[in-house]
């Protein structure tokens, strides 16, 4: 089996398994509030640094399919509210990344090494991502609303 037939979650199950040791290790040893400044910083960076891709989806509607990738081995239940040229709006309602950081006892560090990289992300893409809660946080579903920028 090579790394092209693992599917996403089980991609970043693998990395989540080595990285949230490091992490736990590096806040025992310079303290918690540092390191995380640290990668909140860097997720900041990521999206002020964020240029546009030659990838860029220039109809949103075919985030659907892009959509997949992540969701794939049933690592993610959601529903599609809106799929348009300039629109995407998805609720995930079941989420396994959620579980996946849960099981390792790092929710908290979930929400930045996973869910922090869909702002540049978007970005990228030349989009607006906006989303005001995440199932990694506890909530009852993720809601993404991205719209294209002009």
């Amino acid at each position: 089996m090579s790394a092209d037939d693992l599917t996403f979650l089980e991609r970043t199950r693998i990395q989540m398994e080595y990285v949230v040791p490091l992490i736990r290790d590096l806040q025992r040893i310079l303290g918690e509030e540092a390191v995380n400044a640290a990668l909140a910083q860097r997720i900041k960076d990521l999206t002020s640094e964020a240029k546009k891709s030659d990838a860029m989806y220039e109809d949103l509607s075919q985030m659907v399919d892009g959509v997949k990738t992540y969701a794939a081995g049933g690592a993610l239940e959601y529903d599609v509210l809106r799929a348009d040229k300039d629109h995407f709006d998805i609720n995930v309602t079941g989420c396994q990344y959620a579980k996946l950081m849960e099981d390792l006892d790092a929710q908290d560090l979930g929400y930045q090494l996973i869910c922090g990289f869909d702002i540049p992300f978007a970005e990228q893409q030349g989009m607006t991502l906006t989303r005001t809660q995440t199932c990694m946080q506890g909530a009852s579903h993720c809601d993404f609303r991205y719209t294209k920028r002009s």
